[in-house]
């Protein structure tokens, strides 16, 4: 079984209109939510293989903010691999990019981490999901917002197999069901 985490960046500001969208750095919001998320991922065990991540200073800053808590000090799991990989195509990429670099990820990968952007990524989930537990795929449907993760598995033997409709929708939480 294959596991693939995906995680909208936390909150970014505003506050410099001046500011090209790239440059966007987490406001106190998303520092607070990535406390939060870096505890829930923490207490799930989520130890992703492979980090795939956009290179956006919010999506960087995301993941430096998990990274300790989900990696500690254990050198990478895929021999040959970082640990976390930035990606340029992932910076606002559409749901057909990310299905593209998902399914290139190395076959000694089992739990891979996208840490990525709206609309791309809300559209992403939902092409992937073709069940899901309780109510995540509804809860999907009405808002991924910032530091939302999904959470979806596949019955396949590599990344190559993953096809649209073809998951299971575990889980789908948003930073304001985690207490701080």
């Amino acid at each position: 079984m294959l596991r693939l985490w995906l995680l909208r960046h936390a909150k970014s500001a505003w506050d410099d209109p001046k500011l090209d969208d790239f440059a966007r750095a987490l406001s106190a919001r998303g520092k607070k939510a990535c406390r939060a998320l870096a505890r829930h991922m923490g207490e799930r065990a989520i130890h992703p293989d492979l980090v795939l991540c956009s290179p956006a200073t919010r999506t960087r800053q995301t993941w430096e903010r998990l990274e300790k808590r989900l990696s500690g000090d254990a050198p990478p799991r895929v021999p040959g691999e970082p640990r976390a990989r930035f990606e340029p195509r992932l910076y606002l990429a559409e749901s057909a990019t990310l299905l593209a670099l998902v399914r290139a990820a190395p076959a000694a990968v089992r739990e891979l981490l996208v840490i990525g952007h709206n609309p791309g990524l809300e559209d992403f989930a939902s092409d992937l999901t073709g069940s899901s537990a309780g109510d995540a795929l509804d809860r999907l449907g009405d808002k991924y917002p910032t530091g939302g993760l999904a959470e979806l598995t596949f019955n396949a033997k590599n990344w190559g197999q993953v096809a649209p409709k073809s998951g299971f929708l575990a889980s789908f939480v948003v930073p304001a069901q985690l207490a701080d």
